[in-house]
């Protein structure tokens, strides 16, 4: 039986016992994938599993964090304004990102106190069930835990999105907020710029599950260049598009950042939904790829200033150009639509309709493997046996590239899912019969049943 956080803590930190305990759920995204960070909204909801965080203060300002996760060693560091990052991939960049976030963020003459920490958890990491994120979460919890401060949990979410740019992810705000303001039993719509967010009660007689593909969705290396990828090409197919309908309808667009900006709703007044089709995807975006010397072209610009306004990462350097170009056309196809899926879906979910809802999953699937190019022929599998053994609606969730997929199934249909992706995906498929490979955990760890949980919380356990 794995030990308790506190347990843990007493174990690595003899002599000491913790103050405080925060645990920062996971999450699964049911529908709404790549869009919160163009400005359109989500529905995920929490898992009723976490990353927990056993602390207690120290008298300097160092984070000391220990776990018992194979994977993971004890990392340590002084809290400070720029604290500079750990070898990418590590787990400890993470906590550097929620502490250097809340330094910045309260600014100069704030003495910080540190803290000792047993993390651990049971959130799959490299699963897309936002582990990274919880833990950043988590981490900041605990740091104004130790200090005593309070920040509005919307703030803190708006906050924690911008932090976790530390580790080079060039994301939306959906994780953050959903694992700080989630309620059990209820699924949440999340809107961004400005952020906010409506829980959606699920229908009774369902659940949601969750099969993770064991191709490891991380963002590091070559995967993180294939993440950022789609955020800069709806980059510039915004920049693309707020030139053409700009000039053409005299429009001030000079200030659109997302495709929201650009999107068939905002423009309403100057296009009808149809026309704003024709003109976006038979004239601005008619061709399947784009090299970066077409986009400059079409933005009156040249490559370097291209390179430097639109497609600079986070060290400094420009987005290679993609062998295959920036496919731009699909990339905002999928956009669109998935945003009025969203839409859709949350309807559905008011009026307890769980079959419209589950149809809506499938064609996101669908979007998300055509359009957005962010699936595997695993996660194609599993969505595909889940369908088959009874399951309302299936689809990858988080990022893509690897990690889970998710299905809507009726309480009733719950078994014969989770047996036809035992026995079909991890058995025949993949040749694992008796336990998922050592890394992966139990069985449980890689498929289960999941209902929405609650969000993150702190609990004093003794004096500070």
């Amino acid at each position: 039986m794995t030990p308790s956080p506190v347990e843990l803590f007493c174990r690595r930190f003899p002599g000491r016992s913790p103050a405080y305990l925060v645990e920062a759920p996971g999450r699964v995204n049911l529908i709404g994938e790549h869009t919160d960070y163009n400005g359109y909204p989500v529905l995920p909801m929490a898992l009723d599993r976490a990353i927990r965080v056993a602390l207690a203060t120290r008298d300097d300002g160092r984070i000391v964090a220990r776990s018992p996760l194979a994977a993971y060693g004890e990392r340590a560091f002084d809290l400070a304004r720029e604290i500079a990052p750990s070898p990418t991939g590590d787990w400890a960049n993470y906590l550097k990102a929620a502490a250097q976030g809340l330094v910045a963020h309260y600014g100069k003459g704030v003495v910080w106190r540190g803290f000792d920490a047993a993390v651990t958890g049971d959130v799959p990491s490299g699963a897309g069930l936002s582990s990274s994120s919880a833990l950043v979460v988590a981490t900041a919890l605990a740091l104004l835990a130790a200090n005593r401060r309070a920040m509005p949990l919307m703030e803190l979410a708006d906050l924690l999105a911008d932090a976790e740019r530390y580790v080079g992810t060039a994301g939306g705000g959906m994780d953050q907020a959903v694992c700080l303001r989630a309620v059990r039993g209820h699924a949440l719509r999340i809107d961004f710029f400005p952020l906010a967010v409506e829980p959606v009660p699920m229908p009774p007689g369902v659940s949601v599950v969750v099969a993770n593909s064991l191709v490891r969705a991380e963002k590091t290396g070559a995967a993180l260049l294939k993440y950022n990828r789609r955020p800069l090409e709806c980059r510039l197919a915004t920049l693309l598009i707020a030139g053409v309908i700009g000039r053409r309808t005299g429009a001030d667009l000079a200030a659109a950042r997302r495709l929201a900006d650009v999107g068939p709703a905002r423009l309403s007044a100057l296009l009808s939904r149809d026309e704003w089709e024709r003109v976006v995807f038979d004239e601005i975006l008619a061709e399947e790829s784009y090299t970066k010397g077409q986009v400059a072209a079409a933005l009156g610009t040249d490559v370097p200033s291209l390179d430097r306004t639109a497609l600079a990462l986070r060290d400094g350097s420009a987005f290679p150009e993609p062998t295959d170009g920036f496919r731009l056309r699909r990339r905002v196809r999928h956009v669109i639509r998935e945003a009025e899926r969203v839409q859709a879906a949350t309807r559905a979910l008011r009026e307890g309709d769980v079959v419209e809802l589950g149809r809506l999953m499938d064609a996101s699937h669908a979007s998300c493997r055509d359009d957005y190019q962010i699936s595997t022929p695993e996660l194609d599998a599993l969505v595909e046996i889940m369908r088959e053994a009874g399951a309302l609606g299936a689809r990858l969730t988080g990022a893509g590239f690897g990690g889970c997929a998710v299905a809507l199934v009726r309480t009733e249909d719950e078994r014969a899912v989770l047996d036809a992706v035992r026995h079909r995906y991890f058995g025949e498929r993949l040749g694992l019969r008796e336990s998922p490979p050592a890394e992966y955990g139990r069985w449980e760890d890689v498929l289960f049943a999941t209902t929405a949980g609650p969000g993150a919380k702190v609990t004093q356990l003794g004096l500070t």
